[in-house]
């Protein structure tokens, strides 16, 4: 197979990886897209010739570089920061009703200095204003109910 041949396939790969990355997100393409740039390469040294040897070390560098090289660069899209908070860690907080809200309606709430969609999990109507416990989050809805404070909970918000 022609060198370019490899440079057509090599860059293909890595262009669909780009147009891909939000779907599949596990760097198949980009990693048999850099194989066949370093087939290319090779052939065009002149180092391979032959055809089942360009193929079977296609395969070789491709398997190998998504084996060292996929955690890397998937931790490469972390953040990392110490204030990053899980979304699933709401659970079971309070959020201020923004908009009355009526049992099983959609609205907005507000919590940790963000405003959120919200739906009223409960059979109770929400008032505007009011303190709602988070019972579960789906997705960037939080699922809301009316929660009742003892007083002296109430008097420590």
């Amino acid at each position: 197979m022609l060198w370019w041949y490899w440079s057509i396939l090599g860059l293909t790969l890595i262009g669909l990886e780009i147009l891909t990355l939000g779907g599949l997100g596990n760097f198949y393409f980009l990693f048999f897209g850099m194989a066949a740039l370093i087939v290319s390469g090779l052939s065009w040294s002149g180092l391979i010739e032959v055809a089942w040897l360009q193929w079977f070390l296609f395969a070789v560098f491709g398997i190998a570089s998504f084996v060292v090289l996929k955690n890397p660069l998937q931790g490469k899209g972390k953040t990392g920061a110490e204030n990053d908070v899980l979304v699933d860690s709401m659970v079971g907080e309070i959020a201020t009703v923004l908009e009355t809200l009526a049992p099983q309606a959609i609205g907005k709430v507000e919590h940790r200095g963000s405003t959120w969609n919200a739906r009223n999990a409960g059979t109770d109507p929400l008032e505007k204003n009011a303190n709602a416990k988070i019972v579960r989050v789906d997705g960037l809805t939080l699922w809301i109910q009316a929660e009742s404070l003892t007083q002296e909970e109430s008097h420590v918000r």
